[in-house]
């Protein structure tokens, strides 16, 4: 009896221990996931794709219709989605988890995970204290915490899009890839997107992955004449953005901007506005660089502004 609990134990563990991929499914498509072993509408509690891996079985059983189902959990940014799953769609992943596949799944989870206002996410991701982020070396936990809440205030709907990656150097103890990303910010005011180029060091413990440090190589905001709402899916027409200008912003103050700030814009021959908004009740001043007619007008001046005046600067039109 005490040899069938122990094997039972045994089972229940290494199915807990491995990692499973979707299989059987053609490239571009989804697999239901369903709140019970049973196939209607009604069931159905969302979606994994095709190229899905760190899925965790919880429990197997035969359904009615005779198949065996999988209660399985997979990892979405900072959240995991449950549900069953036919065991036809699912296949044991290889052990070595620093391949491709394993780094491309953290990758696309790590930044989904911005899409939420989930803070305990930060221990799951990041590598605390972290060698590099936001320009600052040696960021602790409670100052990473500080910047997203800061952040996420600012951008309350944020949607982030992994392009591809590169794996630039390959060691026992870090791995550092280069990641594109596409991104969307959009609050009651204003919106932004555009790609971010990065260096990413991942670093391996406990047999999963953590961002040791993180730095921009290139930040580029979309300039084009037809702007896309990603939140409503909606076209704005050019008609409606053929009187818009074009600007550099360079900062936001709760109260009046710094005359010394002010003046080494000037000094660096550069005309600016300052516009006021209200958000979440306090009135916000921001300084802009311009106006520039013209989006190859704009860009030029980006550089000069991001040496001299502010390195995080980037381009809006209104």
């Amino acid at each position: 009896m005490k040899k069938i609990i122990l094997l039972i134990a045994i089972t229940i563990g290494f199915i807990n221990a491995i990692e499973y991929k979707i299989t059987h499914v053609q490239k571009g498509g989804r697999v239901n996931i369903r709140e019970a072993p049973i196939i209607n509408s009604i069931t159905k509690v969302g979606t994994i794709p095709y190229y899905a891996v760190g899925i965790k079985i919880r429990d197997c059983k035969y359904g009615a219709d005779g198949k065996e189902w999988c209660y399985i959990s997979y990892p979405m940014g900072a959240r995991h989605l449950e549900g069953w799953i036919r065991k036809y769609y699912l296949a044991p992943m290889g052990r070595d988890f620093t391949s491709n596949i394993y780094i491309k799944s953290f990758l696309q989870n790590f930044y989904k995970s911005d899409e939420e206002n989930f803070l305990d996410k930060l221990k799951v991701f990041y590598y605390t204290p972290m060698q590099q982020y936001f320009y600052r070396r040696n960021v602790n936990l409670i100052q990473l915490r500080t910047a997203k809440v800061n952040f996420y205030k600012k951008w309350s709907i944020r949607r982030y899009n992994l392009l591809s990656f590169e794996i630039l150097v390959k060691r026992v103890n870090y791995i550092d890839v280069k990641t594109v990303v596409r991104w969307r910010l959009k609050n009651q005011y204003e919106s932004s997107s555009g790609i971010d180029i990065q260096k990413v060091r991942l670093i391996p413990t406990n047999g999963e992955f953590k961002v040791l440090a993180i730095k921009n190589l290139q930040h580029t905001v979309d300039i084009d004449e037809n702007i896309v709402d990603d939140v409503n899916n909606t076209s704005i027409s050019s008609d409606t953005n053929r009187y818009k200008q074009f600007y550099i912003k360079v900062g936001s103050f709760f109260s009046s901007p710094n005359k010394r700030y002010l003046e080494k814009i000037s000094q660096n021959g550069f005309n600016y506005i300052i516009k006021e908004v209200i958000q979440d009740g306090a009135t916000i001043k921001r300084v802009y660089i311009g106006p520039y007619s013209t989006g190859r007008e704009v860009q030029d001046n980006l550089e000069i502004v991001r040496e001299k005046i502010n390195p995080n600067a980037y381009i809006q039109s209104f």
